[in-house]
């Protein structure tokens, strides 16, 4: 009879694990790609739709050479070189040319801030709600969450770019302007996903991350914009302080530069190693800037008190942003009248021919409106937060109803997107007149902004009606505020009935214009009735925690 001797290990000794500061990446990154696979997938297809019907659409109602030069004479005007962006190829402007330079900023904006919300999800939400404290209790290197929560996202946004490239290909573009144009719209978000894995170190919470990243996609294109205006082409020092500056750079189609995307490549690796060496020099579960303690009385009243204290930072940055915004516009105003005014072809083009310069402060209007409607989503996304990290059921223990709980919070969203809008319009009203010398245009321009409240109220509708009925899916609703900024703008090119989902499209938005109260009426239903739908759906479904 034979024995088989076994290995032991030393009393009291414990066998080393393979545990080098990436070990586990894989399988972490494995994890976080199917938790946003079908995310991903939806706004991989919302960008490439999106840029593929927008040129088929751009193709067919700029056919002449004489609708293109229209076009490009627009387009060099000070207010829409601070929305698109530097007119490259404006001498002989080409379908291509006006691809990247009316396109390129506005794909590249909302695959920005998908980076920013996966890079939030997946580097602070698991550490915040204790989920990354189970993570790490296995052979788990310190370095791996972020590592994999990086790689998930870069992921994600190239995923964003190939099937963009596939859509320009069935078009009648050059492919190699096609492929630039691809790789400069992906080059910009993951400069701000790197940047945003930085603030994910330095802060506690998830919605501060998300905040700080949304911040840094409102600065980077806010620079462009100053940038653009001063110096057209790329040649201001302000457009190269920012990413989307860089990406728009490489003019695709006209110059095909791809050097640019080297400082987009360098930014971004020097961010990710900024977040590597601040890793390590703090404690999991906390932020390398404190928590500011708060008093030794509490001054928070009620759920109002304490709704508004945890919400009070993102409602007064993207009030800021939406009012600066608003600003610049009514600043420009006397530059967009007399450019409007010299070229009569524009008004055809506009879709005006009356008041050619209504239908551009239209244009500006819905554009505010919708900056309002994503912090809506952001609001309602907060509460979903809340439940997802166990806060929601600590509050639901109090004798508060989860009616009131997440009716609160959609009440303050409201309210709070509701001065947004009608701040901004006083502003760009008060800009605007004193650059034209007209009174008048405080009260057109305000009243314009008031006509999108109703809309912005069914942007708010859409992410209570996801959270509270299809709560897996609430990040959804970013597509719904992608479509409608879309069809906002570009509504020209689209087919025909391709804005009927958007609640813009039925509200008066243009300064002079007469309100149509049956139509605000039943858009604020609809809003009503999504919120409602939401907020039921919470008080019938089980919590997430």
């Amino acid at each position: 009879m034979t024995t088989t001797a076994s290995r032991r290990s030393a009393p009291g000794r414990v066998a080393p694990a393979p545990h080098g500061p990436l070990a586990g990446t894989g399988r972490l990154l494995r994890l976080a790609l199917r938790a946003d696979r079908w995310t991903a997938a939806v706004w991989a297809v919302a960008v490439a739709g999106t840029a593929q019907v927008s040129v088929v659409g751009l193709a067919g109602l700029y056919a002449t050479p004489a609708d293109l030069a229209a076009r490009a004479a627009l387009i060099s005007s000070p207010a829409a070189t601070a929305l698109a962006g530097p007119g490259y190829g404006l001498d002989d402007y080409t379908l291509g040319a006006m691809t990247a330079n009316e396109l390129g900023v506005w794909l590249a904006v909302p695959v920005a801030i998908m980076a920013v919300l996966a890079v939030a999800r997946h580097l602070r939400a698991p550490e915040e709600d204790g989920r990354l404290e189970l993570v790490r209790s296995q052979p788990v290197g310190r370095a791996a969450p972020v590592a994999a929560g990086l790689l998930a996202t870069a992921s994600e946004v190239l995923a964003v770019g190939v099937l963009l490239l596939a859509a320009l290909l069935t078009t009648e573009l050059d492919p190699a302007g096609s492929a630039l144009l691809a790789a400069s719209v992906v080059a910009a978000p993951l400069v701000v996903a790197a940047a945003t894995a930085v603030a994910a170190q330095l802060t506690t919470h998830a919605r501060t991350t998300n905040a700080l990243g949304l911040a840094v996609v409102g600065v980077a294109f806010v620079l462009r914009a100053v940038g653009d205006v001063q110096g057209p082409r790329s040649t201001s020092a302000w457009s190269w302080l920012s990413p989307f500056g860089w990406s728009q750079a490489t003019a695709p189609y006209t110059l095909d530069r791809w050097w640019p995307l080297g400082v987009s490549a360098a930014a971004a690796a020097a961010c990710v190693a900024l977040a590597a060496v601040l890793v390590r020099r703090r404690d999991l579960g906390t932020g390398l800037l404190p928590d500011r303690p708060g008093p030794a009385r509490g001054r928070v009243g009620g759920l109002v008190g304490l709704t508004w204290r945890r919400q009070r930072t993102s409602v007064l940055a993207w009030g800021a942003g939406v009012v600066l915004t608003a600003g610049l516009v009514g600043v420009l105003a006397s530059a967009v009248v007399r450019f409007v005014r010299d070229e009569p072809s524009l008004s055809v083009l506009l879709g005006d021919p009356g008041d050619a310069v209504a239908a551009v402060f239209g244009l500006y209007v819905v554009f505010v409106a919708v900056l309002a409607g994503a912090y809506a989503a952001t609001a309602v996304g907060a509460a979903r937060a809340d439940e997802r990290a166990g806060r929601a059921t600590a509050v639901l223990a109090l004798p508060v109803g989860r009616v009131r709980w997440l009716g609160t919070q959609v009440a303050l969203a409201a309210g709070a997107a509701t001065t947004m809008v009608l701040l901004a319009g006083l502003v760009m009203g008060a800009g605007a007149a004193l650059t034209l010398d007209d009174a008048s245009q405080v009260g057109r321009l305000l009243g314009a902004a008031a006509g999108t409240v109703p809309g912005v109220l069914v942007v708010l509708g859409v992410a209570t009606a996801l959270v509270g009925l299809v709560p897996r899916a609430s990040g959804a609703v970013w597509s719904y505020v992608a479509y409608t900024g879309t069809v906002g703008m570009f509504a020209a090119l689209l087919p025909a009935g391709a804005d009927a989902l958007s609640p813009f499209a039925h509200l008066a938005s243009r300064p002079g214009e007469p309100l149509d109260a049956g139509a605000a009426v039943a858009v604020t239903a609809v809003a009503a009735l999504l919120v409602g739908a939401g907020v039921l759906g919470v008080r019938r479904r089980d919590l997430d925690a």
